[in-house]
């Protein structure tokens, strides 16, 4: 099957069961205390929680089935917080900080059997997964985790493999809390999970041994999760209004299986999400502009697991996959609304944008080069996902300009980093160490995330010092406080002086009355009982104008505030004629000058909404 077809096939399966098919929700999450929507069940918590009847059949763009069962697929990252795959993207064949999660859901409906019969039947009956490399996991807490031997879905699966004649005490494996319970953050809803591994080696042969061992052989398929239970803040688990079930498919991970086995016929490889036609397209693209070719290498790995780069062609491979995996992150996040910035999520997207950008120097990329790939997305990915083909022109000028503006620092720091690089290593008694102080120029000047810097170094067999680079940067906030000016309007009795009557957002001049003159600025500042004129506030400066009485006019050049009390400081000598307390006195705006004045206030706003 091709992954459109795959795709298809899952939701088609579950409209059978009477599921309402919803469309993605966005990867700018509701929950306060998520980066990026990362699992399918975030736009349900509400449903999951009791704070929402199940009516999914009536939400907008579904294809309606039952209120309480729906299906999807779903985009999602997890590329920074509790969930965080960017480190390991381009260095295997299964991590991303992009995919799709195919998922089916019970909103106090069926629950486990249905649940685990129905995924069983799905991944053998319609799809040919070949039983016998199939495991399932089953949730056994350690001492102190929540809950309990899930006994429901044991005896559920024990049933499953003995009717497809395999010996349950090998194919269903147990896990504690790290493995097999499953929740969305530290809080909210949460439960034990059945997982679903597929056994990848050449004869299918590993008896179960490499179930949550890391290993590329044998890989996680389908979680089945159990919800249960609500996570509270602290620290306790609390029994939900009713029981649900959550489950999530990697489809990147499904289409590999079925792909690259050629339809489970041949297991002499290592399977790879990349050798798929969910990234063959974009794979062709890169090649046809870098002139390089993708031949599917992986890094040699140490003793220790960390990867070790050998070859060019490993390093061309790596570039491939971190590329191709990233464009799909950035440009969908963008579509979605979350725009590289410096802030939380968004500088996470700057983030994976620049990693790219500089893997693109691997495959000899020293133009623009990386905005060119939506179109590949738009076209293969538009129909499931029409926001990417509609905002396509909107994703390729907003990725065109943040690798415009890195690309113009990012040789020098490259320079800069290799030279320190060749300085450490030509030093025989040198420990493998780049200065912090170095990591601090490329982050400061360059324009280098750390964690970009931590992997370049890691190439070369280096660490980072952070503890230098902390500093440097406490160093540098230290500074930024300091230069903070604050000035302060010395006057007298303020603190004595009733709250100020602001009248200005409904009239630009009124009559009032004098309640005190004062002295700021060494200019004279006169308190009235209300006033139309604006205190400088908000990012905004403060009015001027005039004040008239008995044929007299003084001119407002500034209206400041201290505490409620408004300050109207004047251009007049304060042993001249002034108003005085008790007067009557009419107080009138400039207001071409206010209207000037409010327009660049917006357009200030505009522009660093903008920036």
């Amino acid at each position: 099957m091709t992954g459109k077809e795959i795709r298809q096939s899952f939701l088609d399966f579950f409209r059978e069961r009477e599921h309402t098919i919803v469309p993605s929700a966005s990867l700018l999450p509701d929950s306060p205390n998520l980066l990026f929507t990362n699992a399918g069940m975030n736009q349900f918590v509400p449903i999951f929680l009791g704070e929402r009847k199940p009516d999914v059949s009536r939400w907008p763009g579904v294809i309606p089935g039952r209120d309480t069962r729906a299906a999807d697929t779903q985009k999602c990252i997890r590329a920074g917080g509790k969930h965080n795959d960017l480190e390991d993207v381009g260095f295997d064949t299964y991590h991303h900080t992009f995919f799709e999660m195919l998922g089916n859901w019970s909103f106090g409906d069926y629950f486990k059997k249905e649940a685990i019969e129905w995924a069983w039947e799905l991944l053998t009956e319609r799809w040919g997964f070949p039983k016998h490399r199939l495991y399932a996991t089953v949730y056994k807490p350690d001492p102190g985790e929540p809950g309990e031997l899930d006994e429901e879905a044991l005896e559920i699966w024990r049933k499953i493999f003995r009717d497809a004649g395999l010996d349950p005490e090998v194919h269903v494996r147990f896990g504690n809390q790290k493995e097999n319970f499953w929740m969305m953050g530290d809080t909210g809803p949460c439960g034990p999970c059945s997982e679903i591994h597929i056994d990848l080696t050449p004869k299918g042969d590993s008896q179960g041994r490499l179930v949550n061992a890391g290993s590329p052989w044998c890989i996680e398929i389908w979680n089945l999760v159990f919800i249960q239970l609500n996570a509270n803040p602290d620290g306790t688990y609390s029994p939900l209004p009713a029981r649900h079930v959550d489950t999530g498919m990697g489809f990147e991970r499904a289409a590999a299986v079925i792909q690259c086995t050629r339809g489970f016929q041949d297991f002499s490889r290592l399977v790879s999400n990349y050798e798929t036609d969910i990234f063959q397209p974009l794979f062709r693209r890169i090649s046809e502009l870098s002139g390089r070719t993708y031949a599917g290498t992986l890094p040699d790995r140490g003793e220790d697991g960390a990867p070790i780069l050998r070859t060019e062609q490993q390093r061309i491979d790596i570039a491939f996959r971190v590329i191709a995996d990233h464009i799909r992150a950035v440009a969908f996040a963008i579509a979605d609304g979350i725009l590289p910035g410096n802030t939380d999520r968004h500088y996470v997207i700057r983030r994976i944008l620049r990693r790219a950008v500089r893997y693109g120097r691997t495959l000899g990329f020293h133009d623009l080069f990386f905005y060119k790939l939506v179109a590949v997305l738009a076209e293969t990915m538009g129909d499931v996902f029409p926001e990417i083909r509609e905002k396509q022109r909107h994703v390729e000028e907003v990725i065109q300009s943040e690798e415009a503006a890195f690309n113009r620092t990012l040789d020098r720091g490259i320079e800069i980093f290799n030279e320190e690089v060749q300085r450490i290593l030509s030093q025989s008694t040198a420990s493998k160490v780049l200065p912090g102080e170095v990591a601090f120029r490329l982050y400061d000047t360059y324009g280098f995330p750390l964690d970009l810097t931590q992997l370049m170094a890691r190439e070369r067999g280096l660490t980072v010092d952070l503890e230098g680079f902390q500093k440097l940067m406490e160093e540098q906030r230290e500074r930024a406080r300091r230069a903070q000016k604050k000035e302060t309007i010395e006057i007298q009795r303020a603190d004595t002086l009733p709250p100020t009557r602001f009248v200005g957002y409904d009239t630009l001049s009124v009559q009032t009355r004098v309640l005190a003159v004062l002295q700021a600025r060494g200019k004279p500042a006169i308190v009235l009982e209300q006033t139309p004129f604006y205190a400088e506030a908000g990012g905004q400066i403060g009015d001027r104008g005039t004040l008239q009485a008995e044929g007299q006019t003084w001119q407002v050049i500034d209206t400041q505030k201290v505490g409620e009390t408004w300050l109207h400081i004047l251009d007049a000598d304060p042993n001249g004629p002034l108003p005085e307390v008790g007067m009557e006195v009419t107080a009138t705006v400039d207001r071409d000058r206010r209207l000037a004045t409010q327009r660049h206030h917006t357009a200030t706003h505009l522009l660093h909404w903008a920036l």
